[in-house]
């Protein structure tokens, strides 16, 4: 039924086995609390082994960028007859003048109609030179790329053109820096939203940043191990996950200032946290499931046009899901070590009670909301 390697069927069943057990050990902080914020140095322990080994391989093996990077030629062909990409590339292989660098292809599942009423397949082929030309691009040149297309031809039969454009050295520099540029101005806008959504407070701004910068080094190397091939999509995936980061990290710091208000400094400040994120956990746990469930089926059912992109958010996602929790929470606490916050007045609620401290039998099972009122007896009746 579905057509997957042994090794792919392998990953997905251990993925299957990791949310399986992750859904067991988030419901099982609406039973009982943990002190996470007591092993600390564990998380940063593990975030410091995986950022070695995403910096080392950035630093041995580079980063592998596609031709929206590198530059090269795009051709968009038509083909009376249905073929594969294995076909396509195979029939690359045997192109040598000039010879060729990186190749990627996508191929139409279905035939398209022109306005003549003929029947194609549409295939997108992108190329680049092995050796850069003397002004430093990758694309090909002058009769190169008709000569590529009369090759493909005479391998697959007769093709239509369909449109041909390349990529040069200039552009592709361009996006380089607007690519920096996104992720630059994303970090300094989402780090002024945070300190002025928690009231002019920055160590939330700074810890948040510092999850983000986590998961961004995390995502990188992480691509750079696997040589997977760094494009627009990618860039998309990045901005994406650092928005998802952020997401989570206001969930948790929202609750945090709750509870900092709520006890008015009675408690310690880490003491205030670890509750906090004891009390989000669940939620967090849920929410970043839902979606990586939908990306494992994108990864492994989706077809390789939509791996890379998958496989990008499969991997920023879980830092991201990691990072808000291990990484951001236990962030704050020690800068509020090291920079106490201004004392917090007590917030009066009526009938209410801390939320650590509610009755197993007025507690509202399957949500995280708190400080929680106690219920009428009516009320308990009909539930």
């Amino acid at each position: 039924m579905f057509n997957l390697a042994p090794l792919s069927w392998v990953g997905l069943v251990c993925w299957i086995i990791g949310l399986t057990m992750a859904v067991i050990w988030g419901r099982s902080f609406r039973h009982r609390q943990r002190n996470l914020m007591g092993n600390m140095g564990i998380y940063f322990g593990i975030s410091a082994l995986m950022l070695v080994l995403a910096i080392g391989s950035l630093a041995v093996k580079g980063l592998n960028f596609g031709l929206d990077f590198t530059g090269g030629t795009i051709l968009e062909l038509g083909s009376p007859k249905m073929v594969t990409t294995d076909e396509v590339q195979k029939a690359l292989e045997d192109f040598k003048a000039p010879e060729l660098g990186d190749r990627m292809v996508q191929v139409g599942a279905n035939m398209q109609t022109d306005e003549e009423g003929k029947q194609y397949q549409r295939i997108v082929v992108r190329v680049t030179r092995a050796q850069a030309t003397a002004e430093g691009g990758k694309q090909l040149e002058n009769k190169e790329p008709a000569a590529l297309e009369q090759h493909l031809a005479s391998k697959l039969g007769d093709l239509k053109q369909l449109g041909t454009a390349s990529i040069g050295p200039t552009i592709t520099g361009e996006l380089r820096y607007h690519a920096f540029l996104a992720m630059g101005v994303a970090m300094l806008v989402q780090g002024l939203y945070i300190f002025l959504r928690f009231g002019m407070q920055w160590r939330y701004g700074i810890a948040a940043n510092v999850a983000i910068l986590h998961d961004v080094i995390i995502m990188v190397g992480l691509f750079s191990l696997a040589g997977r091939q760094l494009d627009s999509p990618f860039v998309a995936a990045l901005l994406t996950v650092a928005g998802y980061s952020v997401m989570d990290s206001v969930v948790i710091f929202d609750r945090i200032r709750e509870n900092d208000q709520f006890y008015g400094g009675k408690k310690p400040f880490p003491e205030i946290v670890n509750i906090s994120v004891n009390q989000t956990m669940s939620r967090s746990v849920n929410t970043t499931l839902t979606v990586l469930i939908t990306l494992v089926a994108i990864y492994f059912f989706g077809g390789s046009t939509l791996q890379n992109f998958a496989y990008a958010l499969l991997v920023g996602i879980t830092a991201g899901a990691y990072s808000s929790v291990f990484i951001a929470a236990p962030t704050l606490v020690i800068i509020d070590k090291y920079f106490k916050s201004a004392p917090k007045a007590t917030v009066s609620y009526s009938t209410a009670v801390a939320p650590a401290e509610v009755d197993p039998v007025y507690r509202e099972t399957g949500t995280d909301d708190g400080p929680k009122r106690r219920r009428s007896r009516g009320q308990r009746r009909r539930l």
